[in-house]
């Protein structure tokens, strides 16, 4: 198995021609003709995963967040890009053009969330669907146990029943997902003044943590390559969340 059919399996389901103007999904490092037998999957690229790599004998990295983001002047012996290199490990990221994909990350968290009647918004960088009728906190109190990660919640006591989701940093989607009829926006982060601005609206919101929102497509996307190239070990990172509830 070569790491192009790897890329090209997951361009079929998550055509990196969608990606935004902004982001750099796709084959990061390495030679597309790489004999690959072992895949690691994570969210995050770090050192630390490249370390898991090695130690585990993969061949290649497959990531949510890209490994190469912004233009590089340097490419130096603490950069991950540089330690896959280094170890002969290629790298493939599938970042926005995921999040947006049929079956991608916000179809995955709006499912493992409970959402029913679920349907792509307008700009196709959300999902918006229904829920039982009850309160924001309810709702949250579901998603915290849904995603076994602490959350927090805006309006906490108001009704929803129509729900909007996109998983990471989506805080920027709210105001269109309440023209489009959401009373409440699950994101895994927001700023303080966007979820001002939100029950300005009348929209609540809840956050239930960049990672943890991401993480369950990237479960799934390790399943589907392991379900299509059978004869290649795919793996999922022992990567947990950088950031610690005390």
């Amino acid at each position: 198995m070569r790491a192009e059919q790897i890329y090209e399996y997951i361009n079929a389901i998550a055509p990196f021609s969608a990606q935004e103007d902004w982001d750099n999904s796709g084959f990061q490092v390495g030679e597309r003709t790489k004999e690959v037998q072992k895949i690691l999957f994570a969210l995050d690229a770090t050192a630390d995963l490249v370390r898991e790599a090695v130690e585990s004998e993969c061949d290649l990295i497959v990531t949510h967040h890209p490994f190469l983001f912004h233009p590089q002047k340097q490419f130096l012996d603490a950069s991950p890009a540089f330690q896959a290199a280094k170890h002969n490990i290629a790298v493939i990221s599938a970042h926005t053009s995921y999040d947006c994909a049929a079956g991608g990350v916000n179809d995955i968290l709006a499912e493992t969330v409970g959402l029913s009647d679920i349907r792509t918004s307008d700009c196709g960088m959300f999902r918006i669907g229904t829920v039982p009728a009850q309160s924001a906190k309810d709702f949250a109190k579901a998603v915290k146990s849904a995603l076994q990660t602490q959350v927090s919640v805006s309006l906490p006591e108001k009704s929803i029943q129509r729900v909007a989701v996109c998983g990471g940093a989506g805080a920027e989607f709210m105001i269109d997902a309440k023209a489009q009829g959401a009373d409440l926006f699950l994101t895994g982060e927001a700023k303080h003044h966007e979820i001002l601005d939100a029950a300005a609206l009348g929209i609540s919101i809840v956050c239930a943590g960049h990672f943890e929102t991401e993480l369950p497509a990237v479960r799934a996307l390790c399943a589907r390559v392991q379900a299509q190239f059978p004869q290649t070990e795919c793996i999922l990172s022992e990567q947990t969340s950088p950031i610690f509830s005390i």
